[in-house]
């Protein structure tokens, strides 16, 4: 893998783990207001950041087992 692609993907799993922190607020947030509707969607949104953090983790040889379970 080369320097800027290594370099891209520090930065974009740093962007991604910033974004899952902020949807991890919003998901205990409509839990406690009782919106389910907005909490899975929020949660939907939070699998598929999930999944791209996992894809750049495997480019760096680590395998990890993402659990989805919301905040």
């Amino acid at each position: 893998m080369s320097n800027l692609k290594i370099q891209e993907n520090i930065a974009r799993a740093s962007d991604l783990l910033e974004q899952i922190n902020k949807l991890n607020e919003m998901v205990e947030f409509h839990r406690v207001e009782d919106e389910l509707s907005m909490m899975r969607q929020y949660e939907l949104m939070r699998k598929d950041f999930l999944d791209e953090l996992e894809e750049i983790l495997v480019e760096f040889k680590i395998n990890v087992k993402i659990n989805g379970i919301a905040a």
